[in-house]
């Protein structure tokens, strides 16, 4: 598995490929390193996965190939939540980590 696989399969939610690599960039990673135990456990992974879980936490409510994602309020509050006990662990904040602006840009809609 790489970086891209792994950070996509956080959710079911039709994650775009773009947001991921713009996550996965913005803190170092290249998305076809493999994944490791030291990888994973690093400061740029966990990174990663909060700027994941704060792009679901603002994700829009998509169907797509007849099936709907859709969050509610306290999904998506915990989604910040983790997003934000990640980035207290890492010593940051979620405002000031450099994580890119997230826009949806659907794949296959």
């Amino acid at each position: 598995m790489n970086v891209l696989q792994s950070l996509k399969s956080l959710s079911s939610y039709p994650i775009p490929t773009a947001t991921v690599e713009d996550v996965a960039e913005g803190v170092g990673l290249k998305i076809d390193s493999e994944m490791s135990m030291e990888l994973r456990n690093g400061k740029e992974y966990k990174r990663a996965k909060a700027g994941v879980f704060l792009f679901l936490s603002e994700a829009p409510n998509v169907t797509q190939g007849g099936i709907s994602y859709s969050f509610s309020e306290s999904e998506r509050k915990r989604f910040r939540d983790r997003a934000n006990n990640i980035l207290c662990e890492l010593g940051e904040s979620s405002d000031d980590a450099a994580l890119p602006e997230f826009g949806y840009k659907g794949e296959d809609l």
